[in-house]
């Protein structure tokens, strides 16, 4: 799969950014929003066509879904660097509004399926903003939310919010390490962020799962991994497509 790479996007609200698209299927969406980052060299958001986003687009491609890397709209960089959580409902106007465009761009797809992976920064959003305010049209689906997800409980009281009670599975990720002083703000805690977002959606109705990773802190995860157990594949064929692909598995003969 060939990537369309650092398409620009404008939304109405004047926040400006790019993402990634891969053509990778049409039974939904999946939303990829990374981690804060400083550098932009240092994140994955930068490299579409290696690493974790590239071992995404398989993994998307093995679920039938249209795969979105998002890069966030931030404009400042000091502080706590380029960020999905600060003015994250700004943010969320912006997600909003390019799926909207990405809805009418591609028809075939099922707009109605949103699948959504963030990983730290990237999950705060997640469940802050986007399930918490909800996105319109959005019916069935999940969240694959690593390394973070906290919330203000309670969550979900938004009108679009409503159709996902029930229906959306939300999947946390954190390692036991992952505490304060594991990343910045070093006072803050995805260990703790994951258990407080947990207890408020799941209050509201949300099929929620925790997973505490043993052993792993702020740098140990693997989200291919979690997207794996979380939603499973369309076929064993296709997943062993994607399992080879990735180098998940190797064939041996013996000789």
């Amino acid at each position: 799969m060939t990537p369309e790479t650092f398409v620009e996007f404008t939304a109405p609200n004047g926040l400006d950014s790019w993402y990634h698209l891969w053509e990778s299927g049409t039974s939904g969406f999946l939303y990829y929003f990374d981690g804060d980052y400083w550098d932009l060299e240092d994140t994955s958001i930068n490299w579409p066509e290696e690493g974790d986003l590239a071992r995404l687009a398989i993994a998307a491609q093995a679920r039938d879904l249209m795969f979105v890397a998002v890069n966030t709209p931030d404009e400042d960089g000091s502080g706590d660097g380029y960020t999905w959580w600060e003015d994250c409902k700004a943010n969320g106007k912006y997600l909003r509004a390019l799926h909207e465009h990405l809805v009418a761009l591609h028809p075939e797809v099922d707009a109605t399926n949103i699948w959504l992976i963030g990983y730290s920064g990237g999950a705060e959003f997640i469940t802050y903003e986007l399930l918490d305010r909800g996105i319109e049209g959005m019916a069935r689906g999940g969240a694959v939310i690593i390394g973070g997800g906290g919330a203000n409980a309670p969550v979900a009281r938004k009108k679009k919010a409503r159709p996902c009670i029930g229906s959306t599975a939300m999947h946390w990720w954190v390692g036991e390490k992952d505490v304060d002083g594991a990343t910045n703000p070093p006072e803050w805690s995805a260990l703790g962020a994951a258990e407080e977002g947990v207890a408020a959606y799941r209050a509201a109705g949300f099929d929620t799962t925790l997973h505490v990773l043993p052993g792993v802190d702020h740098s140990g995860y693997d989200a291919v991994s979690c997207l794996s157990h979380a939603l499973p594949a369309v076929s064993r064929s296709a997943d062993l497509r994607s399992r080879l692909a990735d180098g998940w598995v190797r064939l041996t003969r013996e000789t």
